[in-house]
């Protein structure tokens, strides 16, 4: 358990620390896409512990919900705003597809290997297989989502 913690208050930390580097011009733009995914992760969070795909046998807060409250919603919605922050827009198509799966392999193996070898994830009945093609693909989608969201957001109006 104590491992678990250190992993916790680590990637607190880096998360928090991590937003002292955002540019002036751009901390709005950050600020929407930390909200847009902390709202995803929670809602599917959330779906997958009641249907019991996922298990959190160690969380910061007990008595409150069935989900980890640093990795959730303050860690992987962090990760998406640097992907949104760092995002290619005037670059090839290869390179924004490299985009996508650098910032999603990121937080897809942080997922893996912490239900691996702590017991921050479990995910009962399930083989490595099921975990990598449900965890990438659910990932994708979640990115994919946000980020259409984001673009709209942002998007100029034209004037007719």
């Amino acid at each position: 358990m104590i491992v678990e913690r250190f992993i916790f208050i680590a990637i607190a930390l880096m998360s928090i620390s991590s937003m002292i580097y955002i540019p002036k011009e751009k901390i709005r733009k950050a600020l929407i896409s930390f909200l847009a995914f902390h709202a995803t992760t929670w809602f599917t969070s959330i779906i997958l512990v009641q249907t019991g795909k996922v298990v959190f046998p160690v969380r910061e807060f007990v008595k409150s919900t069935s989900v980890n409250f640093i990795p959730q919603f303050l860690f992987y919605p962090t990760i998406f705003m640097w992907f949104i922050l760092l995002f290619p827009n005037n670059r090839s198509i290869l390179i924004k597809i490299t985009h996508y799966i650098l910032f999603v392999s990121i937080m897809f193996w942080f997922i893996y290997f912490t239900s691996k070898y702590t017991d921050i994830y479990r995910f009962p009945n399930s083989t490595d297989y099921s975990i990598v093609t449900r965890g990438y693909s659910r990932i994708f989608f979640q990115f994919g989502i946000c980020h259409l969201f984001i673009t709209w957001f942002f998007r100029k109006e034209k004037s007719t």
